[in-house]
């Protein structure tokens, strides 16, 4: 079991590795000739690395690569909370070491999220609970029901952060992911430090919030699987150990 969650925490930091890498990296390199610093194009870049990643360790993590998707699926019962604690370590290294590759081949400052304008606290605090309330309902929703297609979740998720980057980035940046905020506030101090608060509180309200409002709704619970599918039932080998369980 051991072995398997060490995989995990692994697939965790990769995947928030880049999910973090080609947003920042994208930023940085739109000061050069020829960048794009446009918000299409970040909106773009940041679901595309997203689906990709998913796609890619899916399998393996079930793709949270959010310190807030992390808590959502806890809260709901659909990731063991024994666990979260390195999911969250894995997410915040992953994101620190992105930050720190960015601040190192281009500098540091680029990707940031800083509120545009920060006295609007009600503007700016609600704009980011509600499109990490979308992401984490459309993420629960699609990657806890057996009946849910493997090509669907990746294409979905990626698709929503895309509309989560054009509706808050011009607010807020669209940050939805407090690893995410976390790793280039890091390297670039000042305001994107003393403004993190909001990138760490408001992504993991709407999360819960959202994980627990489609609890609510589900009704084919017997549908209901975890995040990965089969982490509770290896939970449930260890406390009632089976002979020569896959997991032990």
């Amino acid at each position: 079991m051991n072995n398997r969650m060490n995989k995990r925490y692994a697939a965790e930091f990769v995947g928030t590795f880049v999910i973090v890498f080609a947003p920042v990296a994208l930023s940085a390199t739109s000061r050069s000739p020829g960048g794009d610093g446009s918000l299409l194009s970040a909106a773009l870049v940041s679901g595309l690395a997203v689906l990709s990643m998913i796609y890619s360790l899916g399998p393996i993590s079930a793709a949270h690569f959010n310190p807030a998707v992390t808590l959502g699926f806890a809260v709901a019962g659909k990731f063991p909370w024994k666990f979260a604690p390195k999911y969250w370590a894995a997410q915040f290294l992953g994101a620190i070491f992105a930050a720190g590759f960015v601040a190192l081949l281009y500098g540091s400052g680029a990707g940031i999220h800083v509120p545009a304008n920060p006295g609007s606290f009600i503007r700016n605090f609600g704009t980011e609970v509600l499109i990490s309330f979308l992401l984490m309902l459309v993420i629960i929703a699609v990657a806890t029901d057996k009946r849910v297609s493997s090509a669907v979740p990746a294409l979905a998720i990626g698709f929503t952060v895309v509309v989560g980057v054009m509706i808050g980035g011009p607010v807020t940046g669209g940050s939805m992911n407090p690893a995410r905020s976390f790793g280039p506030a890091l390297f670039a101090g000042g305001s994107a430090l003393s403004n993190y608060w909001l990138y760490l509180i408001a992504p993991c309200i709407g999360a819960v919030l959202a994980a627990l409002s489609y609890e609510f709704m589900r009704i084919d619970t017997h549908q209901a699987t975890g995040a990965p599918n089969e982490l509770l039932e290896a939970l449930d080998d260890i406390d009632h150990p089976q002979p020569n369980s896959e997991e032990q």
